[in-house]
């Protein structure tokens, strides 16, 4: 009983992560104090998210470090170090939650710090996701029906996703190339979210193929 609540529980934290990350994203359009807000939230989810997790992320270290451990481990902790780099450089961007502290003298530093690990937080969190998609999806993939389905719909969220991606210029901000981001108010919010789903799954599709290729070589 305790295990299935906690499992639950898990599920609940890991969808209003999903949920919250999107939103940050979504910065100048969801407006900047919800922004301070659902950053102070999604560190908060973070913590708890790790803290249910405590038992999966000590079986990760133990035992033989095969290729998928391996990749599962890499991505974990520049997940935790992103995190981290996200929180103290969002203190000196702060317009209303910790302006009292006076050090946004740092803001220029800290912004291009925040460009970085905002991008770079969302792909990493997306494919930790993928990474999930992998024990979610093992039972229906033995199916060759369903096999063929899933795989077809993965396709088709990959090329939208990728699609987006370079639509939005997303690369770009990666890899330095702009510090400007640039939101299309045009949609709304919900025409947003809906391209940021997309690319959020792109990423997912990758970390569900790196799963497998690891577990394949596992198995030869």
């Amino acid at each position: 009983m305790v295990t299935k609540t906690k499992r639950k529980i898990q599920i609940c934290v890991d969808v209003l992560m999903t949920c919250v990350l999107l939103l940050l994203m979504s910065y100048s359009i969801a407006g900047e104090l919800l922004h301070e807000i659902l950053g102070i939230t999604l560190f908060a989810l973070f913590i708890v998210h790790h803290v249910l997790s405590a038992s999966f992320t000590k079986a990760l270290f133990k035992g033989k470090r095969s290729a998928d451990k391996t990749a599962k481990i890499m991505v974990d902790l520049l997940l935790t170090v992103v995190v981290l780099a996200q929180l103290l450089s969002a203190v000196p961007l702060s317009k209303y939650l910790f302006t009292f502290l006076g050090i946004a003298s740092l803001s220029s530093v800290s912004r291009t710090v925040h460009l970085l690990g905002g991008y770079w937080g969302f792909a990493l969190m997306s494919l930790h996701i993928g990474f999930h998609l992998d024990f979610m999806l093992a039972k229906p993939m033995r199916d060759k029906k369903k096999r063929a389905g899933i795989i077809t719909v993965m396709a088709l969220l990959f090329a939208a996703g990728l699609v987006m991606f370079i639509r939005e210029g997303i690369y770009q901000y990666m890899l330095l190339l702009s510090q400007f981001v640039y939101f299309d108010a045009a949609g709304g919010l919900p025409l947003f979210l809906v391209k940021y789903i997309l690319i959020l799954c792109m990423f997912a599709v990758i970390g569900y193929a790196v799963m497998a290729l690891c577990k394949n070589k596992k198995r030869r």
